[in-house]
């Protein structure tokens, strides 16, 4: 990139640096009639000519194919061999028509090479191996020329050129640093560009997909939150044993989308940072004996046995999200584990922090692969790209989820012999904080639901309506709105004050679901317990209120009953006997 910078310079400055010692040679054939023959002159001056036409010829010949970094150190070379030919042209030149016992011809001559050999270190100075070339053959064989031939003192004038010779190219090495450094800072500032240009490329595709799924996301989610809940109601409906097992296969496909949707959702959550860990004490044994009771259902039905082995130990962490990295290591050691396996978790203090350890006897992984399976969209089990095993997002989502947390993850694993997975949680509990799992998770339900009265406040006429319905038969008494004034108007008319509301979040014309939430307390002169249901991928970060807990679609109705019933729960423990 250099060459080609020197050469594109050296290409641009040859026509003034042609007319140049054009002017020179003119002036000099001039001055030359007053020392030596004309008819020399005219022969010297020809040739001089020339060579000024040679010059100008070789960056004609690049005008067409122009120059690149392929043909540049090309151009560079052609132009040191006419440099060096213009310098032996005009120093044999000056030899030529200098007669040695007159004074005035040797200086005549001697200014002209000076002045050609000063006047070429500006122009030739973009590549110094030319400048050489040119001060090399027109001033050296002059100068030895005239101490030789010429009589002390004028021989005198030789030494003098010698001197001048050794100035000019320290001159020239001196400006030939100037001009490359010029010429780096211009690349560089060039390269500099580049990179930011392709780095505001990058950004904006990032933001773009970012953008993309925000906005997607809430109508990729609505239908299949809809559904869920039909299949609820359907389920409620139905008796006939072939009709439920019909229902629990279309079940596991609507699950299995819901968790494909998740995956993707996730992974941009993390990348738009709208994921921010809330780190508080939290204890880690009942979290992972909690995770693991989760997936005894899953690990009886495939035959596998689940061991938990913890010792009492205290993190500081967000527990929601250390409950995801946890769920999802379990999940995927259930999944490539074949039946007889078995599944263990461990939990033991350390020094450098709490360890959890998620070990299985699966089928292991190639030492080989242990960096490429924390990558996005990679699946070392499913070459058949079998939907059922999702689309290889979890380990990435564990990998980013654990840098945020300061988590440390460690990965053993050997094909045959199962995987084992390592987390190190850095310890330390702020004062007075009391050690908990996760925050305002769902417990199981002791209470009925049947106790509560529901106000559904959604835009789509699906959901509303397969809310209602699963909400009915779970025995809720069940109000819906379209919005917010619909919903105020709802309470008007009706004698009954909702233990609950149930707000998606973001509603037609513009309107959003905290705003319904907050006219509704107002309303109600109370602190009414809200979830709010979304499809946003950045609505994690408004979830601020104790009593508000975020959802996001498609939801399990399974998931919502038990957040109900711990509602549920609350209100019987505030009411009398």
């Amino acid at each position: 990139r250099l060459d080609l910078s020197r050469a594109q310079l050296l290409k641009d400055r040859a026509p003034s640096s042609a007319i140049s010692v054009f002017a020179l040679l003119a002036l000099y054939s001039v001055i030359l009639t007053f020392t030596a023959p004309v008819a020399d002159i005219v022969i010297w001056a020809a040739a001089a000519a020339a060579m000024i036409g040679i010059t100008l010829l070789q960056p004609a010949l690049y005008e067409k194919r122009g120059l690149t970094t392929r043909n540049a150190r090309e151009y560079l070379l052609w132009h040191t061999v006419t440099a060096a030919a213009t310098g032996l042209i005009w120093g044999a030149g000056a030899i030529w028509l200098t007669d040695p016992t007159s004074d005035i011809s040797i200086y005549t001559t001697g200014i002209m090479l000076l002045s050609l050999t000063l006047g070429g270190i500006s122009p030739q100075s973009a590549y110094r191996r030319s400048y050489v070339g040119l001060a090399t053959t027109a001033l050296l064989p002059y100068a030895g020329f005239i101490f030789f031939a010429a009589e002390w003192p004028l021989n005198a004038v030789g030494i003098g050129a010698v001197f001048a010779y050794a100035f000019f190219m320290s001159a020239s090495a001196r400006v030939e640093i100037a001009t490359r450094d010029a010429l780096a800072v211009k690349q560089n500032q060039a390269l500099m560009e580049e990179l930011r240009k392709q780095r505001d490329a990058l950004k904006k595709a990032s933001e773009e997909k970012t953008r993309f799924l925000a906005a997607t996301s809430h109508d990729l989610a609505q239908p299949l939150h809809a559904q869920g809940f039909f299949l609820a109601a359907l389920r409620e409906k139905t008796k006939e044993p072939q009709q439920l097992e019909l229902i629990a296969k279309i079940e596991a496909s609507w699950r299995g989308l819901g968790n494909l949707l998740d995956g993707l959702l996730d992974v941009s959550r993390l990348d738009a940072g709208a994921i921010v860990a809330e780190r508080r004490s939290t204890d880690i044994a009942a979290l992972t004996a909690r995770i693991a009771d989760e997936f005894s259902a899953a690990t009886e039905e495939k035959g596998i046995a689940i061991e938990v082995n913890t010792e009492p130990a205290n993190a500081r962490t967000d527990p929601i999200l250390l409950g995801r990295i946890l769920r999802n290591l379990v999940s995927n050691a259930i999944k490539f584990t074949n039946e007889g396996g078995r599944v263990s978790l461990r939990v033991r203090p350390g020094e450098e922090g709490v360890e959890i350890t998620v070990e299985d006897t699966g089928i292991g992984i190639p030492a080989t692969q242990h960096k490429a399976v924390f990558d996005e969209y990679v699946q070392l089990g499913n070459r058949e790209r079998n939907r059922e095993k999702g689309l290889g997002l979890g380990l990435s989502i564990v990998r980013r989820l654990a840098m945020l947390l300061d988590v440390r993850l460690d990965l053993a694993s050997e094909p045959g012999k199962g995987t084992r997975f390592t987390l190190t949680v850095p310890t330390g509990a702020a004062e007075g904080e009391s050690a908990h799992g996760e925050a305002r998770g769902p417990s199981k339900p002791d209470a009925s639901v049947s106790a509560l009265c529901v106000l559904v406040v959604d835009d789509e006429d699906a959901i509303r309506s397969g809310m209602s319905t699963v909400l009915s038969s779970w025995g809720c008494e069940v109000l819906s709105a379209s919005n917010g004034d619909d919903a105020i108007s709802l309470l008007d008319r009706m004698d009954l004050v909702p233990d609950v509301l149930i707000v998606d979040r973001r509603l037609g014309a513009g309107e959003t679901g905290l705003a319904v939430i907050e006219r509704l307390r107002d309303e109600l002169n109370g602190d009414v317990r809200a979830i709010m249901m979304t499809g946003d991928i950045s609505a994690e970060m408004e979830a601020e209120d104790e009593r508000l807990r975020v959802l996001h679609k498609p939801v399990e109705p399974e998931l919502l009953h038990r957040l109900l019933g711990e509602i549920a729960e609350e209100k019987a423990a505030r009411e009398p006997a």
